[in-house]
This record gives structure tokens, C-alpha cells and sequence, in this order.
């Protein structure tokens, strides 16, 4: 009997093993944030937000991102290979249901996808997934509590106007330029 309840066990850790080998986008970056192909960053919301210009409703949605993850693999000839296997990668992930399709958009060598988990009324997470031909491919994690999005695309219009500081990103950016790596 007591090799009955091992084979038992053993059964059932390889079920509950199976069942669960979808990764998730946070294991996903995890996993890839100390591979020297990806430039990885995460950045706290404070460090672009010229709060002085926003209004009062501004600010308290801006308070319900926490944080911002950053995951890119800059394209160079020798990496073709390894980009095309990390969007197949990102996009099974993004297939899960818990995944929500907000919009898609793009034309000529660029296509971007946002997403959200969570529901309708109080968002947990935005996702925002990139690939460019010329520049490689990137998904960014905006991590909050609760976050309305009606909320957040009233933030994107007041970015849209200026009335939120980019300066703290340039240095980002040019870290994911294909020019510096």
C-alpha cells in the first residue's frame, strides 16, 4: 500500500504540474530581466510626473499606478532569431483570458497591442506590447491599484498636452535605442 500512495502522490504532483505550465507575464519578466539580450526597467511613477500641472483628479489616478516594468530587446542582426522567439513567447502569454484585448494599432513595420487584467471598473494592470522591424520588440507593465480606465486615458490626454514631464524618460529611451547597445 505505501507504494500505491507514492505512485498516488507522484500522479498527482505531474497533474498539478501540467495544469499549470502557462507562464505568466510577471514570471516572464522575471525570468528575463537579468538576460543580457533585454534592457529591463522599472520605474516608479514619480519619476516623470510634473504633479504641480495636474489637476486634483489627475493626480489621484496617477496615484493608483505604482510602477512602471519595462521589458525590451533592442534589435541588432545577431539577436533575429532569439526577438522572433520571444514574441511567440509573449504572445501565448497574452492569449490567457485573463488577458484583455483593449486595442490594436500600427502600420508599415510597427504594431502595438494594449491590454489590461483585472475588469472594467478597476484595472490591476495595463500592458503594452510593441515590436518595430527596425527596432526590435518591448512590453511594458504599468502596475497599479484599481486603476479606471477611463482615468488613465484622461492622464494620456494631459501627457498629450504636456502637462506630464517626460524628461526623467529620455535617458530610457536611449537606452533601448539599437545605437547604444
Amino acid at each position: 500500500m505505501n507504494i500505491l500512495k507514492r505512485i498516488a502522490l507522484f500522479g498527482s504532483v505531474i497533474l498539478m504540474m501540467s495544469c499549470d505550465n502557462n507562464q505568466s507575464l510577471q514570471e516572464y519578466y522575471v525570468h528575463n530581466q537579468g538576460d543580457k539580450e533585454f534592457v529591463a526597467v522599472d520605474l516608479p511613477t514619480s519619476l516623470f510626473a510634473n504633479t504641480e500641472k495636474l489637476t486634483e483628479d489627475q493626480k489621484k489616478t496617477l496615484e493608483t499606478v505604482k510602477k512602471i516594468n519595462i521589458l525590451a530587446i533592442p534589435k541588432k542582426q545577431e539577436n533575429e532569431t532569439k526577438i522572433e522567439a520571444e514574441k511567440t513567447k509573449i504572445s501565448n502569454i497574452l492569449k490567457d483570458e485573463k488577458y484583455q484585448l483593449l486595442m490594436k494599432f500600427g502600420g508599415g513595420s510597427s504594431k502595438m497591442a494594449v491590454y489590461f487584467t483585472g475588469d472594467d471598473e478597476a484595472v490591476d494592470e495595463i500592458i503594452v506590447y510593441g515590436e518595430d522591424e527596425v527596432r526590435g520588440m518591448g512590453i511594458a507593465r504599468v502596475l497599479g491599484d484599481d486603476m479606471n480606465p477611463s482615468d488613465i486615458l484622461q492622464l494620456v490626454r494631459s501627457l498629450q498636452k504636456g502637462d506630464i514631464d517626460l524628461d526623467g524618460l529620455e535617458g530610457i529611451s536611449k537606452m533601448l535605442s539599437s545605437d547604444q547597445m
